[in-house]
């Protein structure tokens, strides 16, 4: 069988992607066992590129692909950073576009005190004045307050008359028209209209709702913009939608805030430093700081979970900080047990090496990808850096072979 360098797997990578962008793309955006073999049989029958011989020596067509799946992950998360760039008076605009429903305002007004506010914007001072002390706000008490608010709140899609919600599961049990919903042509006056997962990995395309309850039609689409993700009249907004919207006030505010990242799982969230030192990381909400639990739901496994920012320095495989009780230095609560900790590091050491995707609960095999080239908790985070330091500059598709990972 041909072997090739691993300058001449990382080229051959190259060459697939020029030559077939649309497959590339679509491969590594949900990379199923499927599509994974579309690219090893590319690379090994069209580029001369070899699979792993028997006697286990080292196969740098995994290994480019593995970089590859890293990168892409970490470029796709700067690319929403970088999409993510509101000026202050655009955030400021859209926490002043709504008038709050009543119901609303009263609910606020019954939590955090008197008067109600009317807007987000309002909402937001009362939240300043609630951390104010000695005439300067505490930034990590304002921002957990931001986290635990309904202007941030996860919010399902639903009927925007009556409120029935469009069940969100992948693999669905229903399909799109058996739940009322079907996909529409853009009009043209969507802001910032994005791609996304809804039941699924979807274009960037806008969806209409006819509710099974009432009959009334909605319609809603997935957007990184301040004003449609602070609509506060039932607009769904989705967990990558929730962590867009966290970005956005982290940066109008200066609060320190990264990307957390699942691998083969469908999900994200956000982890924020309060202090002058950004050495430490915190995570207010309870699901995602318990992560590991998530794994009794049933539904499947992750395999890893990235921490990603623009900040090359702020970037790791942080996946032992899932697997680790804060006591210990971890995320995890302390009542997750030894041996119930023991039991979630298993099932993700099995989805790892399922090869099929179906362990996962994205029925992806991303972490697979990285297990097969022997990649290193260590080799990940550096690769991860780098392709921070590279974007901009680089594509995730053009790497480099410079490296002993």
């Amino acid at each position: 069988m041909k072997t090739m360098s691993g300058s001449a797997a990382a080229s051959a990578l190259a060459a697939m992607y020029l030559k077939d962008k649309v497959l590339v793309e679509d491969s590594f955006n949900h990379l199923t066992a499927g599509a994974l073999q579309t690219l090893d049989d590319k690379l090994y029958q069209e580029y001369n590129c070899r699979h792993i011989t028997d006697d286990g020596s080292r196969d740098d067509c995994h290994l480019i692909l593995a970089k590859a799946c890293i990168r892409r992950i970490a470029h796709r998360c700067l690319d929403k950073y970088a999409r993510l760039q509101s000026s202050k008076e655009v955030v400021e605009d859209a926490l002043q576009f709504y008038t709050l429903p009543m119901e609303l305002q009263e609910q606020l007004a019954s939590k955090y005190g008197t008067p109600p506010p009317t807007t987000w914007y309002e909402s937001l001072d009362q939240l300043k004045s609630l951390s104010t002390t000695e005439d300067a706000y505490d930034q990590g008490k304002l921002w957990r307050l931001i986290l635990d608010h309904p202007m941030t709140s996860y919010v399902p899609v639903q009927c925007q008359s009556c409120g029935h919600v469009v069940p969100d599961q992948y693999p669905t049990q229903q399909t799109d028209a058996e739940v009322g919903l079907r996909e529409i042509a853009p009009t043209g006056d969507e802001l910032e209209l994005r791609a996304g997962w809804f039941r699924g990995p979807r274009q960037a395309v806008v969806f209409e709702l006819t509710c099974k309850g009432c009959n009334a039609v909605s319609k809603w689409y997935r957007s990184g913009h301040p004003q449609i993700l602070l609509n506060p009249n039932k607009w769904g907004r989705l967990c990558g939608d929730q962590e867009d919207l966290r970005l956005t006030l982290a940066k109008y505010l200066n609060i320190p805030v990264r990307l957390a990242v699942p691998l083969d799982w469908d999900h994200v969230w956000s982890e924020y430093s309060s202090g002058s030192s950004t050495s430490t990381w915190q995570v207010q909400d309870d699901s995602a700081r318990n992560f590991c639990c998530r794994l009794d739901e049933g539904i499947g496994s992750w395999t890893r979970v990235w921490a990603i920012h623009s900040n090359p320095e702020w970037c790791k495989d942080v996946t032992r900080d899932y697997l680790t009780i804060q006591q210990n230095g971890g995320r995890a609560d302390n009542n997750v047990d030894y041996n119930r900790m023991k039991r979630y590091e298993t099932i993700i050491k099995d989805a790892r090496m399922d090869k099929s995707g179906n362990l996962t609960q994205a029925k992806t095999v991303n972490g697979y990808v990285l297990l097969r080239a022997n990649l290193s908790h260590g080799s990940i985070t550096e690769e991860l850096q780098r392709a921070v330091r590279d974007f901009g500059t680089k594509k995730w598709w053009e790497l480099s072979y410079d490296d002993k990972s």
